[in-house]
């Protein structure tokens, strides 16, 4: 028997990969999910003490710790419905570079944590846990690398690298989600294999149909991005193609991390508040298309974004830029690199009847129904249970 002791972002904040895979595992294993401990050190500015008020609240909300669940295979059940066994609040500071703040840091930590019933898997989403295992017990030590810490935004770039360069010795298995993000830590310890686990989907969730949300117009042809409205969104390129097709309506859902002041006065653009997660296919299965118009930068070209596969499991048709992750599934979608192609995408889909789109539905569930969250979840006990005989032997 296993059990999971998790340190990833914040549960429910957003559904990672970590969430659907350990979502997935929870009804077979008792799981322990770590929320954030940062990967930056705070600094005195709204944001950051907006932040800290937020985690001392939760620290002093939290729930009990959840019942553990039977186990539940079924896809349907979904991940939002799911809960880790405990979730603990940490109160530790982010990156600690002082000896005394890292044995603080322990200190508080090791007073929240269950005891030890069974062989404990750690599974780490982030670098910076790396000071917190000698308090863990733990058997088998997991880094799960689904960002591009050195390209990625609000992190402390130095400090992170220093933790993954010290982590890729310390773990027992490596997991990346990208080629890119593999041969990236490869090169950190040659000796340690990396693992490429790429995101996976919940299949039914977004296969199944749903109502239309109320805040479309099903009248007019739509085409909608969800996710994070951030830097590496290419808003000048949004702003262009709805300027050029007035009479399609551009829809943006998910929460502003950026100035969106290049989208101002552009009428068939709209910004619709974040949903949650279970609410997404029924926009998806109701645009004409969707769409991932992201800029040429080091993060996105190692990303592997879940909505991808999502959008694909919707039957939703789909434009992206180019970026490798989109290369197993040139067949399904059209990726462009210019307005004009951009353009011509756009005009494709747009005079797609219900015949079209339902053979695209086929031919999309098709291409992914290997890459569920339960398949990604069976390869990862099936490494765990290899190694833990490895170790053993």
């Amino acid at each position: 028997m296993m059990e999971f002791l998790v340190f990833g972002e914040d549960w429910g904040r957003h559904p990672s990969s970590s969430q659907h895979i350990m979502s997935q595992l929870m009804h077979a294993y008792p799981v322990t999910w770590v929320n954030s401990i940062g990967l930056r050190q705070p600094r005195l500015n709204y944001r950051d003490i907006m932040r800290m008020k937020e985690k001392l609240f939760a620290k002093f909300t939290a729930a009990k710790p959840n019942t553990p669940s039977t186990v539940n295979t079924t896809e349907n059940h979904q991940q939002a419905d799911r809960q880790p066994t405990q979730i603990i609040q940490p109160l530790v500071w982010p990156l600690a570079q002082h000896t005394g703040l890292k044995l603080l840091n322990r200190l508080s930590l090791q007073r929240q944590l269950p005891e030890k019933r069974y062989q404990r898997i750690i599974w780490t989403a982030l670098p910076s846990a790396i000071d917190l295992f000698s308090i863990c017990e733990s058997d088998l030590v997991i880094y799960y690398c689904g960002d591009d810490f050195s390209a990625l935004a609000g992190v402390d770039h130095q400090a992170t690298a220093a933790a993954e360069q010290r982590l890729m010795f310390r773990a027992d298995l490596v997991f990346a989600c990208s080629p890119m993000l593999q041969a990236k830590l490869q090169q950190l310890n040659p000796s340690n294999p990396v693992i490429l686990l790429p995101h996976g989907v919940s299949l039914s969730q977004f296969a199944t149909p749903q109502p239309a949300p109320a805040n479309i117009h099903l009248q007019q042809t739509s085409i909608g991005f969800y996710g994070s409205i951030d830097q590496w969104l290419d808003q000048e390129l949004l702003k262009e193609l709805a300027i050029q097709r007035p009479l399609i309506n551009f829809y943006l859902l998910g929460p502003i991390n950026t100035d969106i002041s290049t989208l101002a006065d552009t009428n068939n653009i709209h910004l619709l508040p974040a949903q949650p997660h279970k609410q997404l296919a029924r926009y998806l299965q109701h645009w004409d298309m969707a769409i991932l118009p992201f800029k040429n930068t080091p993060q996105i070209q190692a990303c592997n974004p879940l909505k991808l596969r999502e959008y694909l499991a919707a039957g939703c048709p789909t434009i992206s830029s180019d970026f490798p992750a989109t290369q197993p599934y040139r067949s399904a979608i059209q990726t462009a690199t210019t307005t004009e192609q951009w353009l011509q995408a756009i005009d494709h889909y747009s005079h797609w009847g219900q015949t079209e789109r339902q053979h695209y539905q086929t031919r999309t569930r098709q291409l992914i129904e290997t890459e569920t969250w339960q398949v990604r979840a069976k390869e990862v006990t099936d490494r765990i249970s290899h190694q833990l005989k490895h170790k053993v032997s």
